[in-house]
C-alpha cells in the first residue's frame, strides 16, 4: 500500500522581537540546537532552541510545550557572529542541573569580539544562580561556529570540557568551559595541509558541524576503521571516541569559480593546557567538491553518510565512498529557499508559499500543503515576500521548526496510520508511483528545459548516425588529412581540439623564434603547435564521438605490417593530440584494434602484441615515463600492458637487467671486438645518451618518485585482473630471473610497510610502541606473490635453481638460495600459526568463562561469579553458576519469597554427585545473589 504522508497546518510557536540592524545590513535571527548530557551518559540533542537576536538577547524555547525556559539580554551595540550553542549537564548524584550557553559576539562601535558564557545553576532546593562571562578574544576573522567538547568521566560531578571556536578563515580555537579562558589556537593552515599547493591562497569556512569518530567511520568511511588511522588507539563507540569537526570551505579567488573542499578534523581527547610540542587539531581527510557558484546551503547527516546542498534551486545529494562524496542524485524545485532532512529518501522543502516533501531519489512530489501563515502574519503577499527558512526536525516527535520573518513557526508531519512500529522510510518505488514531478521541475540529467531539440541533437554521441551527420563528418575528416598532408600541423590539432571540445590557450610567440622539428609523411618540417587547456581533474573532459578517438589514433600512431619490426609505432610524438589520447584514456588496447582494424585482421594475438608494444612506445617518445604514468592512471588496461609497464619500470629502477646491457658487458668482459659499424652505433648511443642526460637532469629530483606511483598504480590494477590471464602475461613477458626479481621487490615492500620482520630481530626501544599502519595492500602483494609462483610453476623452480647454483659469484649464489630463503620465511610462519592454533585451544574456555562472568557481574545476575572472578580462581568445567531467585510465583500469579529451605534445597540440587558442600546461611544468600557485595561497596 501505498504512503500517504500529511503535513499539518503551520502554527506560530513564538512571535520574536525584530532585530537591531547591523553595520553591515539589517539585523538576524540566529538559530541553535541545545544539547542536553547527564553524568556518565553520552551528549544528546534536546527539543529546545536557541535564539539570539541581534542588539536584543538570546532566547531558549522548549518546542512541544511552545514556552519560553530563559532570555539573557546583550547591548544594543552587539551583533552575533554565529548560532548560539548550549549544553543543560545534570550531576547523577547531587541532582543539580546547570546550563550553559555560548555565543560570540562583536561591537558595532568599536568592533571588538567577545565570547560570553551564561551560566545558570540550578541545586536541589530548587534555587537558581545566574552568572555571565565574557571574554575578548584576538583573530583576524570573526567565529562563525560554536560548540561544547565534553571529556568528562562519570565520576566527575561538573562539566570538563572545552569550547572550540571555528573562525571564517579557519583558525579553531579552544576556550575552557567555565571560565572562557583560551586553552589552545590552530593556525588557519592546518586546513590547507592535505590540499594541493595551488589552493594555499587561503580558503572560506562556509559550513561546519562537530561530531564523533565513530559516527564518522560508520557513516563516511563504511566501517572501515583502518582508513581513520590518525589515533594509535582504535576508536570504538563505547570506549575511544575522539571528537571531529567536519567542515567545508571555498577558495577566496574571485576571479575563477570557487573551488570547494570537504575537510575533517580531529580534536585531540586530553583536557589539559597548551604544551609546546602538543597538536590539539589533527588534519584526517580532505576531498574536494563540485565547484558551485552563488551561495550553497548545507545540511550533514554525518551516521547516515549523507550530504545534501542547496544552490540555485537545485538540490544536490551526495553519498560517500571511503570518505569521497559522491553525487547520487539531484531534485530541481526552482522555488525552494530552504529544506530539511526527514529520512534517507524525504526531504521537507519550503518555498515562498508552500511547504512540501519531496523524494529525491525518485524525483517525486509525496505530499504539499500552502503556507497559509502568509496572511496571517504579514498580509496578502507582496512583491518582496518573506521567506521561510527551515531551522530543525525533531524525529521523535516529527515536529519540522522554521523562521518566518520575526515569527518562529513549526508544523507537524503525519506518518501513515499503517506504518509499522519500526518506522521504516517511506522511499519505495511504490511510494513514488503517479507522484512525479512534472517536466519543468525534473533535473535532467544531458540538458535543460530551455534548450531547443536541434541544440540536444547537436551533441552528438556515439551510435547517433545520421545522413547529414555523416557527410559533415567526411567533410570534416577531408580537410584534417588535408591540413596533415601540408604539414599545417596547428590547424589539425585546432581541428581536433574543437572536435574534443578543449579550449586552446591565446597564441604567442615563443621567445626567439623557436620551433618545434615534426616529421610529417617523412619530411621535417617546424610548427608553432597551439598550447591546449587540460583540465585538473580527468573527469572534467567531456564526452565526445568516438569516431574522432578512433581517426585521432589512426593518425598519430602507425601500423606496421612487417612481422619482425616493431609493428606499432609513433608518427606525432609531440602532438597535444596525443597527450590528450593518454590523459584522457583513450588509449585503450579496443580503441587501437578499432583504429587498424583493417590492418590487423591477420595478426594472431593482436591484444597480446599491442599490450606489449603500447608501454614501450610512450617511454620512447617520453623517456621521463611521465606519459606512461598518466596511461596507467587514467586508461583501463589488461594484464598486457601492465606486465609490459611494470617491466619497463624495475629496469628503470635498476632492479632489472637490460638485454642490450647486459650485451655490450659481455662482450667488453670477454674481449672480442665488434663489427666495425657497431662501433659507429656505439658512439651514436653515447651522444644520444649524453643530450638525454643533459634534457631530463631537471627531472632526476622528481622522477624516481614519478615511477614509484607508477608502480603502484601497475600493481593495484593488476591485482584487479583475472588470475588465469595474469598468470598467462607473466610466463610470457617475464623470465624466471626477472620474476624473481619482481617478487623481491613484493617481499620489499612487505617489509617497508611493516607487515613482515626477521624472526629472530629484537625491536628496539623506540619501535615497541610503534603499530603497522592500516592498509590493505597485504592483500594485493599476497594475490601478486601468489600469481608470480604459479607462473613460475614448479619445474621452472627446480631448473632455474640449478642453473643458478652453477654461475659461481657470491652475488649468485645469494640468488640461488632464493627459494630456500623463501620457503624458510614460509616455514617459520606457518610455525606462528600453529603456535596460535594452540594458544586459542588452551585459552578458550577460559576466556569465554571470564567473558560470561563479566557480563554477568556487569548486569547484576550473578554474585557468585563476582567472588570467582575477583579472587582470580576458576570454578572447576569453567561454567558461570546462574544465581538462585529469591522470589517466586505461585498460582493465581502471587509473587511471594522464596524460603531458606527452598533455596537450600535448590543449592543441594545442583551439586554433583559425591562432593561435599556446606550450606550456611551465609551461602545460602550469595548463591541467591542478594546484593550484599553492591551493599557493601
Amino acid at each position: 500500500m501505498a504512503s500517504n504522508l500529511q503535513i499539518h497546518k503551520p502554527y506560530v510557536l513564538k512571535a520574536l522581537s525584530r532585530p537591531l540592524d547591523r553595520p553591515d545590513g539589517p539585523g538576524r535571527h540566529i538559530i541553535g540546537e541545545v544539547f542536553g548530557q547527564k553524568q556518565g551518559s553520552k551528549k544528546r540533542k534536546r527539543s529546545e532552541l536557541s535564539v539570539a537576536i541581534d542588539g536584543d538577547s538570546v532566547h531558549l524555547y522548549d518546542i512541544p510545550s511552545s514556552q519560553a525556559i530563559t532570555s539573557y539580554l546583550v547591548s544594543p551595540q552587539s551583533f552575533f557572529t554565529c548560532a548560539p550553542y548550549s549544553l543543560r549537564w545534570r550531576s547523577a548524584t547531587t541532582k543539580d542541573t546547570s546550563r550553559f550557553t555560548y555565543v560570540s559576539t562583536q561591537d558595532s562601535l568599536s568592533s571588538k569580539r567577545e565570547i560570553k558564557l551564561f551560566k545558570d545553576l540550578l541545586n536541589e532546593s530548587g534555587n537558581t544562580t545566574s552568572t555571565i562571562t565574557s571574554k575578548t578574544y584576538r583573530c583576524d576573522k570573526p567565529i562563525v561556529h560554536l560548540s561544547a567538547t565534553s571529556y568528562a568521566a562519570p565520576s566527575d560531578e561538573l562539566p570538563s570540557h572545552h569550547v572550540v571556536a571555528v573562525a571564517a578563515d579557519g583558525a579553531i580555537i579552544g576556550f575552557h568551559g567555565d571560565t572562557l579562558e583560551k586553552q589552545w589556537q590552530s593556525s588557519p593552515s592546518v586546513l590547507t595541509q592535505e590540499l594541493p599547493e595551488d589552493a594555499n591562497d587561503g580558503l572560506e569556512v562556509n559550513f561546519v558541524q562537530s561530531t564523533t569518530a565513530a559516527d564518522v567511520i560508520d557513516g563516511m568511511f563504511g566501517g572501515k576503521n583502518e582508513l581513520f588511522g590518525v589515533f594509535q588507539e582504535k576508536v570504538d563507540r563505547d570506549g575511544f571516541n575522539p571528537d571531529i569537526l567536519v567542515v567545508i570551505t571555498s577558495s577566496q579567488d574571485t576571479h575563477q569559480p570557487k573551488r570547494r573542499y570537504l575537510h575533517i578534523l580531529a580534536l585531540s581527547a586530553d583536557n589539559d593546557t597548551l604544551q609546546a610540542n602538543k597538536q590539539h587539531v589533527v588534519p584526517v581527510f580532505a576531498a574536494p567538491l563540485a565547484i558551485k557558484a552563488g551561495a550553497v546551503k548545507y545540511q550533514l547527516d554525518v551516521r547516515s553518510g549523507t550530504l545534501q546542498e542547496l544552490s540555485g534551486g537545485v538540490l544536490s545529494t551526495y553519498t560517500f565512498n571511503a570518505g569521497s562524496p559522491r553525487l547520487e542524485n539531484k531534485l530541481e524545485v526552482p522555488d525552494m529557499t530552504s529544506f530539511i532532512r526527514l529520512s534517507k529518501s524525504s526531504v521537507l522543502a519550503a518555498t515562498s508559499t508552500s511547504l512540501s516533501i519531496y523524494n529525491p531519489i525518485y524525483r517525486s512530489l509525496q505530499t504539499s500543503t500552502p503556507l497559509t501563515l502568509v496572511e496571517e502574519l504579514h498580509g496578502p503577499p507582496g512583491p518582496q515576500d518573506v521567506t521561510c527558512e527551515l531551522v530543525t526536525y525533531l524525529a521523535g516527535r516529527e515536529i519540522a521548526v522554521g523562521l518566518w520573518g520575526t515569527s518562529l513557526i513549526a508544523v507537524q508531519i503525519e506518518a501513515p496510520k499503517g506504518r509499522n512500529s519500526k518506522r521504516r522510510a517511506e522511499g519505495l518505488l511504490s511510494d513514488a508511483i503517479r507522484r512525479g514531478l512534472s517536466r519543468e521541475h525534473v533535473c535532467e540529467k544531458h540538458s535543460k528545459v530551455e534548450h531547443a531539440p536541434a541544440v540536444i541533437l547537436s551533441d552528438t554521441l556515439p551510435g547517433s548516425m545520421s545522413e547529414t551527420y555523416w557527410a559533415e563528418w567526411q567533410s570534416e575528416v577531408a580537410k584534417a588529412d588535408e591540413h596533415l598532408r601540408s604539414g599545417d600541423l596547428a590547424a589539425f590539432e585546432a581541428m581536433l581540439a574543437d572536435s574534443f571540445k578543449i579550449k586552446m590557450k591565446k597564441k604567442s610567440a615563443k621567445p626567439n623564434g623557436v620551433h618545434k622539428e615534426i616529421e610529417i609523411n617523412g619530411a621535417t618540417a617546424a610548427a608553432s603547435l597551439p598550447e591546449w587547456k587540460w583540465p585538473t581533474v580527468r573527469t572534467d573532459y567531456p564526452q565526445v564521438d568516438r569516431r574522432w578517438v578512433f581517426y585521432a589514433i589512426n593518425k598519430v600512431f602507425a601500423w606496421n605490417s612487417a612481422p619482425d619490426a616493431t609493428r606499432l609505432t609513433c608518427r606525432l610524438p609531440e602532438s597535444n593530440v596525443l597527450n590528450y589520447l593518454v590523459d584522457a584514456g583513450h588509449l585503450s588496447i579496443s580503441n587501437i584494434k578499432s583504429a587498424f582494424k583493417d590492418e590487423i585482421v591477420d595478426v594472431d594475438g593482436v591484444d597480446n602484441v599491442l599490450g606489449e608494444e603500447v608501454p614501450p612506445l610512450l617511454v620512447q617518445i617520453d623517456p621521463t615515463m611521465e606519459l606512461l604514468l598518466g596511461y596507467l592512471s587514467g586508461t583501463q588496461l589488461g594484464p598486457a600492458e601492465l606486465v609490459s609497464a611494470i617491466k619497463l619500470i624495475l629496469r628503470s629502477l635498476d632492479l632489472l637487467e637490460d638485454p642490450s646491457k647486459t650485451h655490450a658487458l659481455r662482450i667488453k668482459e670477454s674481449g672480442e671486438q665488434p663489427p666495425d659499424g657497431a662501433n659507429d652505433v656505439i658512439s651514436m648511443e653515447l651522444d644520444r645518451a649524453e643530450e638525454e642526460l643533459q634534457v631530463t637532469e631537471h627531472y632526476l629530483g622528481s622522477e624516481s618518485s614519478r615511477r614509484a606511483r607508477g608502480l603502484s598504480v601497475a600493481f593495484s590494477k593488476l591485482g584487479m585482473c583475472p588470475v588465469v590471464t595474469t598468470v598467462q602475461s607473466l610466463r610470457r613477458l617475464l623470465k624466471p630471473e626477472e620474476t624473481m626479481c619482481l617478487m623481491n621487490v613484493l617481499r620489499m615492500e612487505l617489509i617497508k610497510d611493516g607487515w613482515t620482520t626477521r624472526y629472530l630481530d629484537m625491536p628496539r626501544a623506540n619501535e615497541e610502541d610503534i603499530e603497522a599502519p592500516p592498509d590493505g595492500s597485504i592483500q594485493l602483494i599476497a594475490d601478486l606473490l601468489c600469481r608470480c609462483i604459479d607462473s613460475v610453476g614448479l619445474g621452472g623452480w627446480m631448473a632455474f635453481d640449478t642453473m643458478a647454483a652453477g654461475w659461481g659469484s657470491s652475488q649468485q649464489e645469494d640468488s640461488a638460495d632464493f627459494f630456500s630463503q623463501f620457503q624458510a620465511e614460509v616455514s617459520v610462519a606457518l610455525e606462528g600459526i600453529l603456535e596460535a592454533v594452540r594458544l586459542q585451544g588452551t585459552l578458550a574456555e577460559a576466556f569465554n568463562y571470564a567473558k560470561k562472568a563479566t557480563k554477568a557481574v556487569a548486569e547484576g545476575k550473578n554474585k557468585a561469579s563476582a567472588v570467582s572472578v575477583t579472587t582470580g580462581a576458576l570454578p572447576f568445567g569453567l561454567k558461570t553458576d546462574m544465581g538462585i531467585s529469591l522470589e517466586r510465583v505461585r498460582s493465581g500469579a502471587e509473587i511471594v519469597p522464596r524460603s531458606s529451605r527452598q533455596i537450600g534445597l535448590f543449592v543441594s540440587k545442583k551439586r554433583q554427585n559425591y562432593s561435599v558442600h556446606r550450606i550456611s546461611e551465609e551461602s545460602l544468600l550469595e548463591r541467591a545473589g542478594v546484593k550484599v557485595l553492591q551493599e557493601a561497596m
